[in-house]
């Protein structure tokens, strides 16, 4: 009997184990951090499954494995996946094994940043809507999952990483959409011309009838990107006016096609900052391709109140602001997260980064909103070398040492904010670890 290899067994790896062995297929697991015990019973009690060592990669037979599916998280270089190209075997994203069972269609969302935001307002409108709608991918529920619910879904709307786009090979997007590329994840691709070419996979089999959201915000990627895609292109701009698209005009949203146009209100749209706007903007031209009123998203927007960890609005506490913003990865989440709050702000970054150039900090950074820095983690050093030398700036091992610092300097009418810039990989499990633990700080108890 052939065997499916799952390579990387976090969420998305215990997901699509078991999926196959509910198909019953034979599974091989394998992780190069999870121990035995970490993963969950109802798994290392199946007969189909057995959890691999890096001991039993020496003794395995590969020509007994159909094929690989590789979780998000791990490297494209890992010894185990050379080996499966060295045995000609075929690597799959779980994205791709789950496109090929779903009957519904799928709105695909990647970009540097607001992903998740961007998902879940989709999703929120749609299924508001009367339209029921699976949502997740690399946000939330693994795709993968859906295809067990018990529920009819007429719509998926999932986020997607450049990780998971980088192992498609049939998987198709009805409706596909690029939010925005920033230098990001350079220590998995070689370049940003790699990483571009990542994300431009998710139009890569569209067919002529399909629809692909680009933003023309940005002039650098976007000429370059429209000339690859094969699909019906909807712009949206977050700057100026669009012959045809969507764009943003005095607190509303206009929609302009064929020399019709529409405005959508968005008064009622609670989310601050410019990049949440473009986020908005986004949702708005996918929601109306799927066949949403221009009135109904006008009042759903009231009902959506953002994420957990996306500048999260904690606490007033003695006059002092906190936000949570532990989803920030990349200076230009946190430079979009300081653009939409107030100052005076204290500033807590750090982690273990992804990049190595932070220059955005260099550019983008201001003494004057920027009260002080207080950097944190694995690469504090790092970062500290592409901050503005007029902002006063400290250095801590932990986030407990730099909160009990940013306590002592805050006055009322301060923001305390956490967007750390970096993954939460050095002291944390994941983002979301990393901001709970902030939150107890915040109410004292660490």
């Amino acid at each position: 009997m052939t065997n499916f290899l799952v390579v990387g067994m976090g969420k998305t790896g215990e997901s699509t184990a078991r999926f196959l062995l509910d198909r019953g297929e034979k599974v091989l697991g394998y992780d190069d951090y999870k121990k035995r015990n970490d993963l969950s019973p109802n798994l290392l009690n199946h007969p189909s499954f057995s959890p691999l060592r890096p001991i039993d990669l020496s003794k395995l037979n590969w020509r007994k494995i159909q094929e690989c599916i590789v979780s998000p998280g791990v490297p494209s270089i890992h010894p185990v996946l050379a080996k499966c190209e060295q045995e000609r075997i075929p690597i799959v994203s779980e994205v791709e094994l789950a496109c090929r069972m779903l009957r519904f269609p799928l709105i695909g969302i990647t970009g540097s940043n607001g992903k998740s935001t961007t998902v879940a307002l989709i999703g929120h409108i749609l299924n508001q809507a009367g339209l029921s709608t699976f949502i997740g991918g690399n946000f939330g529920t693994p795709l993968i999952d859906s295809i067990s619910f018990q529920s009819s879904f007429q719509w998926g709307v999932v986020e997607l990483s450049s990780f998971q786009l980088e192992r498609i090979v049939k998987a198709r997007f009805q409706i596909a959409g690029i939010l925005n590329l920033a230098l990001n994840h350079l220590d998995r691709h070689n370049s940003f011309r790699d990483y571009f070419m990542q994300k431009r996979n998710i139009f890569i089999n569209q067919k002529k009838d399909d629809l692909a959201v680009v933003n023309f915000s940005n002039p650098s990627w976007h000429t370059q990107l429209c000339s690859m895609i094969r699909s019906s292109i909807i712009p949206i701009t977050s700057f100026g006016q669009l012959q045809e698209g969507f764009y943003w005009e005095n607190l509303k949203i206009v929609e302009r096609f064929e020399g019709e146009k529409k405005t959508i209100d968005c008064h009622r749209w609670k989310l601050p900052g410019k990049h949440n706007r473009e986020n908005l903007l986004f949702a708005t031209a996918v929601c109306r391709a799927v066949g949403v009123r221009v009135d109904q998203i006008e009042t759903f927007l009231s009902s959506f109140h953002g994420l957990q960890h996306r500048i999260q609005k904690v606490a007033e506490i003695n006059g002092i602001l906190f936000y949570d913003d532990s989803k920030s990865t990349t200076p230009a989440s946190t430079c979009a997260a300081v653009n939409s709050l107030n100052g005076p702000i204290i500033l807590l970054l750090g982690g273990r980064s992804k990049i190595k150039d932070f220059s955005e900090f260099t550019r983008n950074l201001s003494s004057a909103k920027i009260k002080v820095v207080i950097l944190f983690g694995e690469d504090r050093e790092l970062i500290h070398h592409f901050l503005p030398k007029s902002i006063p700036t400290f250095l801590f091992p932990t986030l407990d040492e730099a909160f009990v610092k940013a306590r002592s300097l805050a006055v009322p009418g301060d923001s305390i904010l956490l967007s750390p810039s970096c993954t939460s990989w050095d002291q944390y499990n994941n983002y979301h670890e990393r901001g709970e633990h902030f939150i107890r700080l915040i109410y004292g108890n660490s």
